[in-house]
């Protein structure tokens, strides 16, 4: 069962006004604030000591990432840093054609745009928010300024880019060696890990788009998970309905990663 202190997403009506929305996101980025137990869920500054906490905090500043939004794009430079509260990012790999596919899932275990620490850095994937989530957002310059100040900073850009770097992998043996059908339920244990919910939004183009597959066979996949009582489906979402079967359904790449996960994290404590 999800905690009830995980973050929740934010949803924000289409009907209100621009008046609303910005006093609405005031007060909810002062109530954050003023409540410092609660203000970060992204993992590596939960668990980063205070004295960084500090050196990054004056910079951070809360944002809402919306299905949709494009966070980086290849061949073009990264100018700011995201480290992921909540929702789901894609990273895709683009063909000429045009044609993409998945080659990692980020979450609250992420930061986007770590290696600009490093130098000028230009992305190499398109990064596309998949489920509405939020981060904290800081400019390079002072990212950069940041991680000079401290031996700490500098071993949190070496452990997310590892960290990364290990679900690309892990992700491209899992689409190589591994079926659909438990691609499929990987991929749906991992973004519950991530939005701690058992109902998933998405679109049918970007399910045969993760899993390098046509249409209808995911939802030949689907409509058989849902026939074995694991999920309920219909085109844009799937719920979770037996979450222990989805477990043992699925390949061994879920454990590895949540494993990856978890020493990367206790070698920054």
């Amino acid at each position: 069962m999800p905690s009830p202190s995980k973050f929740a997403r934010v949803v924000l009506l289409e009907s209100r006004t621009g008046s609303q929305r910005s006093n609405e996101k005031k007060t909810k980025e002062a109530a954050l604030v003023a409540d410092d137990t609660k203000v970060y869920k992204n993992l590596f500054l939960k668990v980063l000591p205070e004295r960084e906490r500090a050196l990054l905090g004056p910079s951070l500043q809360f944002v809402e990432l919306p299905q949709g939004e494009l966070l980086a794009e290849p061949g073009k430079r990264v100018s700011d840093v995201t480290f992921l509260d909540a929702g789901m990012v894609s990273l895709l790999t683009t063909m000429q054609d045009g044609t993409a596919i998945e080659i990692a899932t980020l979450g609250r275990e992420s930061v986007l745009g770590v290696l600009s620490a490093l130098g000028n850095h230009q992305s190499n994937v398109r990064a596309l928010v998949q489920i509405d989530g939020a981060g904290w957002k800081m400019r390079v310059t002072d990212f950069r300024a940041a991680v000079e100040k401290s031996r700490t900073l500098r071993h949190l850009v070496l452990l997310s880019s590892e960290l990364t770097l290990a679900q690309m992998q892990q992700t491209a043996a899992c689409n190589a060696l591994h079926s659909a059908e438990r691609r499929l339920c990987r991929w749906i244990l991992q973004v519950r890990d991530r939005i701690d919910g058992d109902v998933i939004e998405l679109t049918q183009d970007f399910l045969a788009q993760m899993l390098a597959v046509r249409r209808p066979t995911v939802t030949l996949i689907a409509q058989g998970l849902q026939n074995a009582g694991l999920i309920r489906y219909r085109r844009g979402r799937i719920t979770i309905t037996d979450h222990a079967g989805l477990e043992k359904l699925a390949c061994e790449c879920v454990e590895e990663i949540r494993t990856k996960t978890r020493h990367i994290l206790n070698e920054l404590q």
